[in-house]
């Protein structure tokens, strides 16, 4: 077969060159990065279902919460003049829907006619005549102003389009050039969720770009290296290029774009096909005699390892794509895309051997030394095996208690650095207004009553003063607060009790939906007799916001409940359900992964007790790896989810070419011995050029600019050194033990 790809190997290069030609619209869609929550669920995921309904009925929900901070005071002349022309100009914007602020804010007044409406800010309107028109209007000014007017906030509403997600970026970046045009950066703080998608974006982006480049370049420099010979750096370079070209085109082409997990493609794919290189070139180094050719040698090579390679990229595939079984659509994606990158690897492993291996004489130096090496290393640990079995056991006992450490949980901020602005303006908005991001509470009435039934305004109004004494939560505003708040601008003080009048209140909701149109379908769906209730609270993590939504609801169905349904809605219960996703994500992956590979391995090498050997040492770095986040405190989260399966699907690729290589050894009649020292000094110096190779790469990952990214370079790396040390102590000691036929 290695022949007749040899013979046709032009005109497959002619056929992939012309798909690098077809896919790249793919490429360029690919590298436009969404890291919408959106991504991470199932069309029919019910958090989703409702975030949608949400959407439907009150637009969109990303809101740009901004604040804006005087030391002293907003009260002169030149601040509230400022907070006119600033929102009138963010008012101009054509993705703004509306502005609500302090700015533009109109209150109700007793007029000639009845009720009647006015600016609270005029250009005239001197501190002491805001404050009088706030004084009687509490509900009003808690939704405008801090208690010492040092800071006043506005809610940017943006509109929903289709094609929002791609222009969230800019659009944001409009609101800042066009605050920056009337106020100072230490005067002005942005957040809201998307706020926070765009922080992820832009550093997602910072990202693909360095693993793409400085990764690169780095395997380069190691193959130079090692190898020196210019051909076999180019065939390594080839296999990653090509792969990650052809997975990221068709990644585009179907629609999908990079987010926080699939930024890491390039790297995983690097590994594989890094690996498949390496196996490859060692083969070649073994086995060639000096009476053949380049090209005999090198085809010979790729014969002799077929078998094992092909093995090596179903196990790996298969474990990625046990993350189908994830309730997380972002993780499937990126289980499917990975498989399909890995499996192109072995692809192009085949197609550019077979073109450029001939071209280059074996190089088996490095080959040579590392296999003497190895084979003292094998003679230490035989004749201290009961060090290395202690040693074993105890690093086995430490990283399990640490195991027991672990902590299930995400938090986004936690993502970004600490100097980030994302996180700076949040501090800031935090410090000088209190918790700002929004849950979304959605009230349906039960049968017999109506939004505007007095029962439920005055549940509802209960319900935010009950609410607002928990720790954590800020201000609460819905629809109920537009009848207190009309009330109040007309009676002042007394204004709270004609919320037990329905005549009172019928009579304001006919005026709200007359002088406040836009205000009232921000809290009112009329159709649907939908009421919105909106709680601020602190940015916190999926397990804290788990507890606090629980809180909440049991208050909401004890005040509200008896009049109408409540649900938690919006972003909020979506980045709650993230947790209970990546626990049974983790569960699942990874003993699925678990058993499929054992059960590929079995069918592969055809020996039950040889394939459980196998699946053993790879079992330890996982604990490895697991154990360290236990003990260093390392959340297992939506960036770690399902890390472990990843690290089991690869570590078993150099145990598959171990275990065929020594049971070849044990079916030509060596003894158990004598096969264990053949086999690592044949296939150990692949392996720990594989693992150097790994390390650089997922070490490099550590200097990634999201947090994410840095702790798989952490994690990785060290489960990369506990599969050396498991494949190279812990494997051949198993194997002594356990094979002495």
């Amino acid at each position: 077969m290695i022949h007749h790809l040899y013979h046709l190997r032009y005109y497959l290069l002619l056929l992939t060159l012309v798909c690098c030609v077809w896919l790249w619209p793919g490429i360029r869609s690919a590298v436009q990065v969404d890291n919408s929550l959106t991504v991470w669920f199932q069309q029919d995921d019910p958090a989703l279902v409702r975030y949608q309904q949400f959407q439907e009925r009150f637009g969109n929900d990303e809101v740009v919460i901004a604040t804006v901070t005087a030391p002293e005071s907003l009260l002169t002349p030149a601040h509230l003049h400022t907070l006119i022309r600033l929102t009138s100009a963010l008012e101009t914007l054509p993705d703004v829907d509306q502005v609500i602020g302090p700015g533009n804010m109109q209150i109700p007044v007793k007029g000639a006619l009845g009720i009647d409406s006015e600016p609270l800010l005029t250009d005239t309107t001197s501190a002491a005549t805001l404050t009088a028109r706030l004084r009687y209007r509490p509900t009003l000014r808690q939704q405008l102003f801090n208690e010492d007017y040092t800071t006043a906030r506005l809610l940017i509403v943006l509109k929903k389009i289709p094609d929002f997600d791609t222009r969230r970026g800019r659009i944001l970046t409009g609101i800042q050039q066009t605050a920056r045009r009337y106020i100072g950066s230490e005067q002005w703080h942005v957040g809201g969720i998307g706020i926070i998608y765009t922080g992820l974006n832009t550093l997602s982006q910072q990202d693909f770009g360095f693993f793409l480049g400085v990764g690169y370049l780095f395997m380069l420099a190691l193959f130079r290296w090692i190898y020196k010979r210019p051909v076999l750096i180019l065939y390594a370079v080839g296999i990653i290029t090509c792969s990650t070209y052809l997975t990221l085109g068709l990644y585009g082409t179907l629609g999908y774009r990079l987010n926080l997990m699939t930024v890491l493609l390039p790297i995983i794919i690097v590994l594989p096909g890094v690996m498949d290189a390496i196996h490859v070139i060692n083969e070649r180094n073994q086995l060639a005699t000096p009476r053949q050719t380049a090209k005999e040698s090198a085809l010979a090579a790729l014969t002799h390892v077929f078998r094992p390679c092909l093995f090596t990229v179903c196990t790996t595939a298969t474990g990625f794509l046990t993350l189908l079984t994830s309730p997380m659509a972002i993780l499937q994606t990126f289980g499917v895309f990975a498989a399909l990158g890995i499996v192109l690897c072995f692809v192009f492993t085949y197609l550019l051997g077979v073109i450029l291996l001939p071209l280059s004489p074996p190089a088996r130096e490095h080959t040579v030394v590392t296999g003497q090496l190895l084979s003292r290393l094998l003679f230490f640990v035989s004749t201290h095996k009961n060090a290395f079995l202690s040693l074993s056991a105890v690093l086995i006992l430490v990283f399990g208690a640490g195991i027991s450490r672990l902590r299930i949980d995400t938090y986004t901020l936690g993502y970004f650095p600490a100097n980030h602005p994302v996180v700076t303006d949040h501090v800031a908005m935090q410090k000088n207004w209190g918790p700002y991001i929004p849950l979304e509470l959605l009230v349906e009435p039960k049968a017999g009553y109506t939004l505007q039934s007095t029962q439920l305004v005055n549940a509802a109004r209960i319900f935010a003063d009950s609410a607002a004494r928990i720790p954590g939560v800020g201000q609460i505003f819905g629809f109920f607060s537009l009848y207190q708040s009309g009330f109040e601008g007309l009676y002042g003080q007394k204004g709270v009790r004609y919320l037990r009048s329905q005549s009172a209140v019928n009579e304001v909701h006919r005026r709200l939906r007359l002088q406040y149109p836009a205000l009232a379908r921000t809290f009112i769906h009329d159709s649907t007799q939908t009421g919105r209730i909106t709680v601020s609270g602190a940015m916190m993590s999926a397990r804290m916001l788990t507890g606090k939504m629980d809180t909440l609801m049991q208050l909401a169905n004890r005040t509200i409940g008896p009049y109408a349904t409540v649900n938690a809605s919006g972003y909020q219960p979506m980045y709650a359900g993230i947790v209970q996703y990546v626990t049974s994500s983790q569960a699942n992956s990874l003993l699925l992964s678990f058993v499929t590979i054992f059960v590929l391995v079995w069918l592969f090498i055809r020996d039950f007790r040889l394939a459980a050997l196998t699946v053993i040492p790879n079992l330890f770095p996982v604990l490895v790896m697991m154990g360290l986040m236990g003990w260093t405190g390392i959340t297992l989260d939506t960036a770690t989810a399902s890390i472990g399966a990843i690290v089991l699907s690869f570590c078993v690729d150099d145990s598959i070419h171990f275990i065929y290589t020594y049971k070849t050894c044990r079916q030509q009649n060596n003894c158990p011995e004598r096969a264990r020292m053949t086999t690592i000094t044949h296939i150990g110096p692949a392996i720990v050029q594989t693992a150097a190779v790994l390390f650089a790469g997922f070490a490099l990952m550590m200097f990634g600019s999201l947090k994410t990214v840095q702790y798989w370079g952490i994690l990785t790396t060290v489960a990369i050194i506990g599969a050396l040390y498991g494949e190279l102590i812990i494997f051949p000691l198993i194997l002594e033990r356990f094979d002495r036929r």
